[in-house]
C-alpha cells in the first residue's frame, strides 16, 4: 500500500510569485492616468502638491524607522503608494507646508505607530487627509478650489507678474487689479446649493473626465481605467467597490436623487476602487468584503447629502476600518463539521 507523507508548515501556505514593492508599483502605474490628467487640469499646482506629499512620506518613514531601529522599507514602495493617494484626495491649492503635514501624520502616526505596514488599523492616506480637514485650524486654507483649466485663462504676462495667496491661487496682478474667475465650487457643493447643473449628459461628462474644481483625483474615468488595471492584475476584485456603488445607486434612487451623479461625483471612485480596498485595512472574507462596502456606501450617502459635510467617502471608509476586524471574525467561513 502506498504510504502518504502529510507535511505541516507555518502559514501562508498559498503564494504568489510577486512581492510587495511589485504589488505597490502595480498600484504606482493605475494611479497615472489621474495624476497626468490631474497635472494637465491643474498645471503645476497638482505637480507640486503630489511631490511634496510623496517626499514628506518617505522622509517621515526614513526618519522614523532610524530613530526606532526597525529596518528600512523605502523599497517597497508604499509610501510612495500612501504620498500618491494623499495627493490626489487634496486640491491643487493646498499651501505645501499642510501637504507635507498630512504626510508626516499619514505615515508617522497611521502607519509606524502602529507597527509597520501590514499593521495599521486606519487607511493612511486617508487617516492624513481627515488630520487636515477635521484636526487643524487650517481647514479653510484646504477647502478653497481652483477651476480646471485656470491657467489657460490668464495671459502670458499675468503668469509672470501674478501675486499668488497662501495656497497658491493667483489673487492678482502686480499692479493690485484682482483677478477673477480663478476659484470653483465642487460638484457636490453647487449640487447642495440647489442647482442641476451636473445632472445632465454634459455634466456628467465633465465629471468623467475631472474637468470639475475639486481634488485633484477627481477624473472618474482615468479612476476607473487604473482600477481596471488592478482588477486585471489579480490585486482587487470587484466585492467592496461594487457593494459601495450598488449600495449608493439603491440610495440614491430611493431618497429622490441623481444615481449617476452620486457616483461620480466627489471621491466616491476613488475610495471604492483604491482605498477602501487597501489590503491591509479591510476585510478579506468574502461576505465581510460585501458587508463592509455596504456600511461604507450608507455612510457616505447620508453623510454627503444630509449630514453638515458635503462629502462622506473618507470619514466612512476609516470608521469601517475601526470594524473591519471585527467583520472579518464573525463572517469566517465554519470548518466541516463545525
Amino acid at each position: 500500500m502506498k504510504k502518504y507523507q502529510l507535511i505541516t508548515n507555518v502559514p501562508p501556505h498559498i503564494r504568489t510569485p510577486g512581492d510587495v514593492s511589485e504589488a505597490m508599483q502595480d498600484v504606482i502605474i493605475a494611479l497615472m492616468p489621474a495624476f497626468l490628467i490631474s497635472v494637465y487640469f491643474f498645471g503645476l499646482n497638482a505637480l507640486f502638491v503630489t511631490g511634496i506629499c510623496i517626499i514628506s512620506c518617505k522622509m517621515t518613514e526614513f526618519f522614523i524607522r532610524a530613530y526606532l531601529g526597525r529596518p528600512f522599507s523605502l523599497n517597497d514602495r508604499s509610501a510612495v503608494v500612501t504620498g500618491l493617494l494623499l495627493a490626489l484626495s487634496l486640491p491643487a491649492t493646498t499651501p505645501w507646508w499642510l501637504a507635507a503635514l498630512g504626510g508626516l501624520v499619514a505615515i508617522g502616526i497611521a502607519k509606524e505607530l502602529f507597527g509597520g505596514l501590514g499593521k495599521n488599523i486606519f487607511n493612511p492616506a486617508l487617516f492624513g487627509r481627515t488630520f487636515l480637514y477635521v484636526f487643524t485650524g487650517w481647514y479653510p486654507l484646504i477647502d478653497e478650489y481652483i477651476r480646471p483649466l485656470w491657467w489657460k485663462t490668464l495671459g502670458f504676462s499675468q503668469l509672470l507678474t501674478a501675486k499668488f495667496s497662501e495656497n497658491g491661487v493667483i489673487i492678482a496682478d502686480l499692479a493690485g487689479r484682482k483677478i477673477d474667475g480663478i476659484t470653483a465650487a465642487t460638484p457636490l457643493a453647487i449640487t447642495r446649493a440647489g442647482s442641476p447643473v451636473f445632472h445632465t449628459l454634459k455634466g456628467y461628462g465633465s465629471l468623467l473626465l475631472g474637468n470639475i474644481g475639486g481634488v485633484l483625483g477627481g477624473s472618474a474615468l482615468a479612476l476607473l481605467l487604473g482600477a481596471a488595471y488592478l482588477i486585471y492584475k489579480g490585486h482587487i476584485d470587484l466585492k467592496i467597490p461594487g457593494s459601495i456603488l450598488i449600495t449608493t445607486a439603491i440610495l440614491a434612487i430611493a431618497f429622490g436623487k441623481d444615481p449617476i451623479f452620486q457616483i461620480l461625483a466627489g471621491g466616491l471612485i476613488l475610495g471604492a476602487f483604491f482605498m477602501a480596498t487597501d489590503w491591509v485595512t479591510s476585510p478579506i472574507t468574502p461576505y465581510g468584503k460585501i458587508i463592509f462596502g455596504i456600511g461604507i456606501g450608507i455612510f457616505t450617502f447620508f453623510v454627503r447629502n444630509y449630514g453638515t459635510r458635503v462629502e462622506g467617502m473618507c470619514t466612512a471608509i476609516l470608521h469601517m476600518n475601526v470594524v473591519a476586524l471585527f467583520i472579518d471574525r464573525y463572517t469566517q467561513p465554519r470548518y466541516f463539521g463545525g
